[in-house]
C-alpha cells in the first residue's frame, strides 16, 4: 500500500512516475525472452551494443553455441520518444540478430529504472550500463542517475553494483570507451531545470575490481566541458592505446540569463599510458561542424554518420541534417569522406550524401538559402583543382565556394534520410544504423528504421527495416537530382584530394 500511495501523482511528479514503474516491474516473476517480436518503438538516446565476443563461458557457463550466436547480436536498451507533446522514457531491452534480421524482447526481473542518455558496454559475459536520465512527460523535471548496473548475458538477470570509493556524479550525455578491462568515462551534463552543469572530468572503471578512479588536475590541458560528443578507442597503437574525443555540445548562460548553444568541432587524443590529453589538428576532408553525429570504431579508423547544425540569420533559425559518411584514420590522423556507390557498381563513382534543411517555427528560409546551405556544408574547405563557382543568395554574392568535380552516374544511390542521434554498431565489417531523429516542417520525428552498409565495399545502403515513418521525399541521389548530383564525386579523386589537401578547418 505504501508503494501504491507513492505511485499517485501527476505527470510532473518524477518520484510518483518511477514508483509506478517499480510496481509494474515487481509483477515480473521470471525472465521471459519473446522471440521474433515486433521491432522496438521509435526512440533515440538509447544504447545499441554489439555483444561480439563478449558472451563467453565464465559468467554463468554459456554453451559454445550461445557464444557463437552472440557474434551476430546487438542489445538495444532504454531511450526516449517525443510525440510532439510528451516525452516517454523507456527501460525495455531488445536483442537484434543481424544475421536473421529478427528482434527478441527480453523481459527481466528487477531491472534498472527507465533512462535515456546513458552509456552501455559489454565485457566478458556481462552487459553494463551507467548513468542517464529520466524526464517527466511534460519535460519540466529531470532525474539524473549515477548508478552502475550489470546484466548477466546467460541468465538475463540484472544486478546493481555497489560502488567502492569515489565514483562519477549523476549525469547523462557522457561517453564510455573500453580498453583492456578498463572502462573510460568522460564528460556529460546535469540538468534539473534550475541547475545546469557540463562536465569534462575523466574517470576509469576497473571492471575486475569494480572500482572507479579519477584522473586529471584542475587547469590541465584538456577538452572543455561538453556532452553528446564522439568517443572512440584506438587499441592498435602500443600496449596502452589511445582514446579520441570529437565534437560535442554545451550551453552557456550570458549575463542576461539567456542560454546559448555551443557546437564543438575540435579533436582530442587521450594517451592511456600517461592519461594526458593532446589536441589534434584537423586534417583532410573533415565533417562540417555539427552535433548529434554518430561514430563507431572500425579497425584502425572511426566511421562518422549524420548529425545536425542550427543556423541563425537575423530572426530566422533553420536546422541542417546530414546523412553523409566520413572516416577518421587514427594512424594517419586524417579525415576522409566515404563515397557510397550504387548497388552492383565496381568502384569509381558514387555520392557522399545529402542534407535536409528544415525551417524552424518563426523563421523563414528561402529556396536560395537552402541551396546555399547545402553547398556550403559539403564543399567548404575542399581542396580541389577545379574552377570555383560563385553562388548567389538573394541576389548578392555571399561567399566564394569551391566546387569539386561532378561525376555523373547512371545508377541511383539510396541513403537513409538525414538525421542526428542515430545508433551505430559494426559487426563483421558491416555498419548497422538504427533510428535517430530529424525534423519535418515544424515537428520532431523519431525514427525506428534499420539500415546496413558493407564498409569494405561501400556498394550502397540496404534497408533492413523500413520503420513506421515515411519521408515525404525518398532520399535518392541520381543525375536527375540537382542536389544529389552536385555531391557525386569519384572515390579515386577524393583519395587524391585528401592526400594533397591541408587542414580543412583549423
Amino acid at each position: 500500500r505504501r508503494e501504491e500511495r507513492a505511485a499517485k501523482g501527476g505527470e510532473d511528479d518524477i518520484q510518483a512516475l518511477l514508483a509506478q514503474v517499480a510496481l509494474h516491474d515487481k509483477k515480473v516473476r521470471e525472465v521471459e525472452v519473446i522471440e521474433n517480436c515486433a521491432p522496438p518503438s521509435p526512440r533515440c538516446n538509447c544504447t545499441f551494443t554489439s555483444l561480439g565476443n563478449h558472451v563467453m563461458a565464465g559468467a554463468s557457463g554459456q554453451a559454445g553455441s550461445r557464444a557463437k550466436a552472440a557474434k551476430n547480436e546487438v542489445l538495444l536498451y532504454g531511450g526516449e520518444y517525443f510525440d510532439g507533446r510528451k516525452t516517454y522514457v523507456y527501460g525495455d531491452l531488445y536483442k537484434l540478430d543481424v544475421k536473421k534480421n529478427s528482434w527478441s524482447q527480453i523481459v527481466c526481473k528487477k531491472p534498472p529504472k527507465p533512462r535515456s542518455g546513458h552509456q552501455s558496454f559489454a565485457h566478458k559475459g556481462y552487459f553494463y550500463t551507467f548513468g542517464g536520465e529520466y524526464t517527466s512527460p511534460n519535460q519540466k523535471n529531470f532525474n539524473h542517475y549515477r548508478d552502475l548496473w550489470r546484466l548477466d548475458l546467460a541468465t538475463w538477470e540484472w544486478e546493481k553494483l555497489s560502488m567502492k570509493g569515489a565514483s562519477p556524479s549523476a549525469r547523462s550525455g557522457h561517453r564510455i570507451a573500453v580498453y583492456k578491462g578498463k572502462a573510460v568515462l568522460f564528460g556529460g551534463f546535469y540538468d534539473t531545470g534550475k541547475e545546469l552543469k557540463y562536465y569534462n572530468d575523466l574517470w576509469v572503471f576497473d571492471i575486475d575490481s569494480l572500482k572507479w578512479s579519477t584522473h586529471g588536475q584542475p587547469g590541465q590541458h584538456c577538452p572543455s566541458p561538453r556532452s553528446g560528443f564522439q568517443f572512440f578507442c584506438d587499441d592498435s597503437q602500443g600496449a596502452q592505446g589511445k582514446i579520441y574525443v570529437y565534437g560535442g555540445y554545451a550551453k552557456k548562460v550570458d549575463e542576461e540569463g539567456e542560454e546559448h548553444g555551443i557546437t564543438h568541432d575540435d579533436l582530442w587524443c587521450l594517451d592511456l599510458s600517461t592519461m594526458l590529453w593532446e589536441r589534434i589538428k584537423r586534417q583532410g576532408i573533415c565533417p562540417t561542424k555539427r552535433s548529434g553525429c554518430s561514430v563507431v570504431a572500425h579497425k584502425n579508423a572511426a566511421v562518422a554518420f549524420g548529425g545536425v547544425i542550427d543556423h541563425e540569420s537575423g530572426d530566422d533559425i533553420y536546422s541542417e541534417f546530414f546523412n553523409d559518411l566520413h572516416q577518421y584514420n587514427m594512424e594517419r590522423r586524417r579525415w576522409y569522406p566515404m563515397v557510397v556507390r550504387p548497388k552492383g557498381s565496381k568502384g569509381g563513382q558514387g555520392t557522399m550524401g545529402q542534407t535536409l534543411v528544415v525551417k524552424r517555427p518563426g523563421g523563414g528560409v528561402s529556396k536560395e538559402e537552402q541551396a546555399a546551405t547545402k553547398i556550403q556544408a559539403h564543399f567548404r574547405g575542399f581542396s580541389v583543382r577545379k574552377a570555383f563557382k560563385v553562388y548567389k543568395v538573394g541576389g548578392k554574392i555571399s561567399e566564394l565556394l569551391y566546387s569539386p568535380a561532378v561525376i555523373r552516374s547512371d545508377g541511383k544511390v539510396i541513403h537513409p534520410c538525414p538525421r542526428n542521434k542515430g545508433s551505430l554498431v559494426v559487426i563483421q565489417n558491416v555498419l548497422y544504423l538504427y533510428g535517430g531523429t530529424f525534423e519535418e516542417r515544424d515537428r520532431e520525428v523519431t525514427l525506428d528504421d534499420l539500415w546496413c552498409i558493407n564498409l569494405n565495399k561501400l556498394d550502397g545502403w540496404t534497408s533492413l527495416q523500413k520503420g513506421t515513418f515515411v519521408l515525404s521525399q525518398p532520399q535518392e541521389s541520381s543525375e536527375d537530382d540537382g542536389s544529389g548530383s552536385e555531391m557525386e564525386m569519384d572515390s579515386d579523386e577524393l583519395e587524391m584530394m585528401s592526400d594533397s589537401s591541408g587542414s580543412a578547418d583549423d
